[in-house]
């Protein structure tokens, strides 16, 4: 099956078609700034547009989107119709960044009323799992049931993908395998999962909670905002804008690529050395923590564009958590570079092993893709077959 699988951010728009028999790619790219000066489309309608008519020439059979945040009302895949699209609409509020112009290449894709299933993949289906004692804030009830106050997890298609090529990789039963993995590129989580199933997660009711991130504070009082109101007259839509864009590691040291940064920490920058000290602070209490929620660890997982590529972070990560078995190799840890396979970092005393394990979103969501859809035709031909006379 042919799978044309769309992930879009708040200014791009990545592609791939994938051929999910062979594996082969037979397209990906970006249309990268969208709706800035410069840019490759004036806005998201346009740049679906533009990835369509690229592929004018291919036999598409499905498309896949990642969606960011389906909240309680999208715990799985899920057959793109209008009624869907208008029920996704109501959670724009919840990833602002992400919900809206992902909902605007579906509707655009949908009003050219093509032939082909469209299906939508969750972030956060990968923690349906998740159990209430992981779920649930510390509110009301009438809070939580009337205003769905409680943590959701994202990053999931990735978390779900890299935890299931570590428990291959480990081999021996799955069930018992405890497992931590940690995507860390712009936005940044750490999952724990069970035998490839999810116990708990960094990310809260939006992606903001957890860990330290480009631009977004990760975890914060929740009196903050209150204060900021109060004491800097802040409105609600400039806390919003502080804690998502203007935090994190630009907040910290006014840089948010992470290569920049650890490059000024070299040069003895006080204020790129506290934002890579508060970084790797956030990272190893949550390694801890999950390791305690999982009762012990059997593999520490690295992935994403920062997780795959600095190898500084990797090892100021792993460097005091020895009482927990975790050790990586040095040089194996320098010279290792991304790529399709898994690199394991682990030192020969480790008793925990340590991954480099790439994400490969696109590749997850066109497989996931394939199955619902194969999934649908099967249910479809069975009623044709009851209903026939």
């Amino acid at each position: 099956m042919n799978v044309l699988v769309f992930n879009v951010g708040s200014t791009t728009l990545k592609f791939a078609c994938i051929d999910t028999t062979s594996g082969q790619r037979l397209s990906d790219g970006l249309v990268d700034r969208i709706g800035q000066s410069g840019g490759d489309a004036p806005d998201h309608l346009s740049a679906a547009n533009l990835t369509l008519e690229k592929h004018a020439a291919i036999n598409v059979d499905a498309i896949g989107h990642r969606v960011v945040h389906g909240s309680d009302f999208f715990t799985d895949c899920t057959l793109v119709t209008r009624k869907v699209l208008d029920d996704l609409a109501t959670l724009d509020s919840l990833a602002p960044l992400h919900n809206p112009p992902a909902r605007s290449v579906i509707q655009a894709i949908t009003d050219r009323q093509m032939p082909i299933p469209q299906v939508m993949v969750f972030d956060t289906a990968y923690f349906a799992t998740l159990p209430a004692k992981a779920y649930r804030y510390a509110v009301p009830e009438k809070i939580y049931r009337d205003f769905h106050v409680r943590r959701y997890g994202f990053h999931g298609t990735s978390h779900q993908y890299v935890a299931q090529r570590a428990l291959e990789y480990l081999g021996g039963d799955p069930a018992a395998k405890r497992i931590i993995t940690l995507h860390l590129g712009g936005g940044a989580s750490a999952a724990a999962s069970l035998g490839g199933s999810a116990v708990d997660v960094s990310l809260g009711m939006t992606p903001l909670e957890g860990l330290v991130m480009a631009t977004r504070t990760g975890d914060i009082d929740a009196s903050v905002p209150l204060h900021l109101m109060r004491q800097a007259g802040m409105s609600i839509d400039q806390v919003d804008r502080l804690l998502n864009k203007e935090s994190g590691l630009i907040g910290l040291c006014g840089e948010a690529d992470m290569r920049a940064i650890l490059q000024r920490r070299e040069q003895g920058d006080a204020l790129a050395t506290l934002a890579i000290d508060i970084y790797v602070h956030r990272l190893i209490k949550y390694v801890g923590a999950f390791a305690a929620v999982l009762g012990g660890l059997d593999a520490l997982v690295f992935t994403a564009g920062v997780g795959e590529n600095a190898a500084v972070i990797r090892e100021l990560v792993a460097r005091p958590l020895g009482f927990l078995g975790i050790a990586i190799d040095p040089e194996t840890n320098q010279s290792a570079r991304p790529k399709a396979e898994q690199i394991d970092l682990s030192a020969s005393d480790a008793t925990v092993c340590t991954l480099i394990v790439p994400t490969n979103e696109e590749w997850a969501i066109a497989k996931q893709t394939e199955a619902f859809v194969s999934q649908q035709h099967a249910v479809d031909a069975g009623l044709a077959v009851q209903g026939s006379p």
